[in-house]
């Protein structure tokens, strides 16, 4: 009997020595995690229809790669994406993929960030935290997205993580690398103001513990304060010339970054104007940081106007969606964190003060509660999820060491019950239901999925055409929503773009990356004489009738009996038509420019009378 029950413990012996082994080199795992990270982000990155935000904030930066002319817009947020992509737009060309290229390596990236922690969390936790970072669905999503949002979270997590190992090592270089992070955070968007609110409110919690702490016994709660600030004091004489060049750092990238480009540029002095006349550099930063600020206040400044229950509840959705599992994880964690252990631990406590303090504001601060910004509310809990997360490993192990198959048994199945929830969650809202309605990650302003394949169709259009590609139809002076005309297209060229532009997207994105030569037009007859001439255009674009608006307005009934030759395609440019914001798009293509292409899902024909004598 002795040596049969001596066997049946091989197995399990072996697995928790494995096990520990594995935990034991968080590196080499941290480096694997962030590997698969990258892949799964770049995995058919191209293949989502651009949404809204995207293909405007990418039809400026490719834009500015060809004029060089660029100035701070609140409208479009902050200047970090629009530049770095002109870069990548110049290197690689434009696309969908290379324009979310920058935000999916830095998603990719994120999970390293768990090293800059490890000193104050467990092996287990460090790898759990890369995982989290790495695998959560709403990071996942909003990695593969052009916005603003994941960058700026991601680089203020990195910049704390900086900090951290900067108070612990005592290395001023790390100093310098947090003020870079942090101060690349304040180039993505502006809600990086948000930040420092949260990290100080969450710096004095931990003081307040700290008094509580030391005042135990006979100091007393003056003597805690006095020694707390001697401390300081001490910390900042040692420390006050690289807090200085700090300063010094952030402000050099904050100008460089938000100073106006191109003799184009509404704003002066420009960046170019001051490199050659150094003279201006006081004016330059004064336009980069002030003239902003200016600007931020006109756009942004009053906050949220709606009441904070309706605003919370329009967040809600995403986050049950995508993030309920690290939410719960992120409780559990501070909590055993907290009250379990000898004593809390700084990193844990503050990311969970950071992270709920967000949860709460957020609806207080917010224009438009959009999924993104929950994305500011899971990145600083994932620190005190990864506590939770390896506390039911650490079980699990323990349970294995002490023989406990139902301890151990329901361990892992928690585990894998998380990883299966996380793990299908991820694939449906990133890949199989990446533009569906039904997503609550995805935002109204997101393009149908339809829209891709005739995409293809225009793009072969528009290479074998010469003189015009596109032509617009509509703009009823009496609707305000239906301004495909543009009466002066020379006001695209830079921002802000004038009448006729915001309602073509995102077609003005994919035109723009394929070069194509538009032209436009409210005068149906207009549309007659060219879709009859020699040279008609291969491509018409004009908004389709829909149901749910009662008003008139230029559609594509008007000029569909002109349209003989060509294919007509209904696409949504939004998820859905509301009310008079009009989603629903008709594009005809010239059927003999696309012979070679098979027929695209959603589009029709049209079959019309040969004879066209009365009009």
């Amino acid at each position: 009997m002795s040596t049969e029950s001596s066997r049946s413990t091989i197995p399990t012996a072996a697995v928790r020595d494995r096990l520990a082994s594995v935990v034991a080199r968080p590196r080499l795992v941290v480096a694997i995690v962030t590997l698969a990270a990258l892949a799964v982000r770049l995995f058919g990155l191209g293949t989502r229809v651009a949404h809204q935000d995207e293909a405007r904030v990418a039809f400026w930066a490719y834009r500015y790669m060809e004029s060089g002319v660029y100035w701070y817009r609140p409208i479009v947020h902050g200047p970090f994406l629009t530049i770095v992509d002109s870069y990548v737009f110049s290197l690689f060309g434009a696309s969908d993929f290379t324009m979310r290229l920058v935000v999916a390596v830095v998603g990719g990236l994120l999970p390293l960030a768990a090293l800059l922690f490890r000193r104050r969390l467990r092996n287990g936790e460090t790898i759990a935290l890369a995982t989290l970072l790495a695998a959560n669905p709403i990071l996942l999503y909003y990695s593969r997205f052009y916005r603003n949002d994941l960058l700026l979270a991601g680089f203020m997590l990195v910049a704390f993580g900086f900090f951290v190992r900067a108070y612990d090592d005592r290395r001023p270089a790390f100093l310098y690398l947090g003020i870079a992070a942090f101060a690349l955070a304040f180039t993505t968007k502006e809600n990086a103001l948000v930040y420092p609110v949260t990290w100080g409110g969450a710096t004095l919690l931990l003081w307040d513990h700290r008094l509580f702490a030391d005042r135990a016994g006979e100091r007393g709660l003056r003597n805690a304060v006095l020694d707390q600030a001697r401390r300081t004091g001490r910390w900042l004489r040692g420390w006050w010339l690289h807090l200085v060049l700090g300063i010094v750092e952030f402000f050099a990238i904050f100008v460089f970054f938000y100073a106006p480009r191109g003799a184009a540029a509404r704003p002066s002095p420009t960046l170019g104007a001051t490199i050659d006349d150094p003279t201006l550099l006081p004016d330059l930063v004064g336009e980069a940081v002030l003239g902003s600020w200016n600007a931020f206040l006109g756009k942004w400044g009053s906050g949220n106007q709606e009441s904070y229950l309706s605003t919370a509840e329009a967040l809600w959705p995403a986050l049950e969606t995508g993030a309920l599992v690290l939410l719960v994880l992120a409780v559990v964690g501070f909590v055993v964190d907290r009250y379990a252990g000898d004593h809390p631990r700084d990193v844990v406590a503050f990311g969970a003060y950071w992270g709920f303090a967000s949860a709460l504001g957020y609806p207080v601060i917010v224009d438009n509660p959009f999924p993104w910004e929950v994305i500011h509310v899971v990145v600083p809990l994932v620190l005190p999820a990864a506590v939770g997360l390896a506390l039911v490993g650490r079980v699990g192990l323990a349970s294995l060491a002490d023989r406990d198959a139902l301890s151990a048994a329901a361990a892992a199945l928690i585990l894998l019950a998380v990883a299966g929830q996380v793990g299908v969650t991820a694939y449906d809202t990133s890949f199989a239901e990446s533009q569906s309605s039904d997503n609550d990650l995805v935002q109204y302003a997101q393009s149908g999925s339809e829209m891709k394949p005739l995409l293809g169709e225009i793009r072969r259009a528009v290479n074998a055409n010469e003189g015009t590609d596109v032509l617009y139809y509509g703009d009823d002076s009496g609707f305000d929503g239906d301004e495909l005309y543009a009466p002066n297209p020379g006001s695209h060229d830079t921002p802000t773009a004038g009448g006729g532009w915001f309602e073509r997207l995102p077609f003005a994105w994919y035109l723009e990356a394929y070069g194509a030569e538009t032209n436009s037009t409210e005068d149906v007859t207009a549309v007659r004489r060219a879709v009859t001439s020699g040279d008609r255009p291969p491509v018409v674009v004009a908004f389709d009738e829909t149901a749910t608006c009662s008003k008139e307005y230029d559609n594509a009934t008007d000029i569909d009996r002109f349209l003989e030759g060509y294919e007509r395609h209904e696409v949504d440019r939004f998820l859905f038509d509301s009310g008079c914001t009009i989603s629903s798009v008709a594009v005809y293509v010239d059927e003999d420019q696309n012979t070679t292409t098979q027929p695209v899902v959603g589009s029709r024909a049209i079959v019309r009378p040969s004879d066209y004598s009365s009009i």
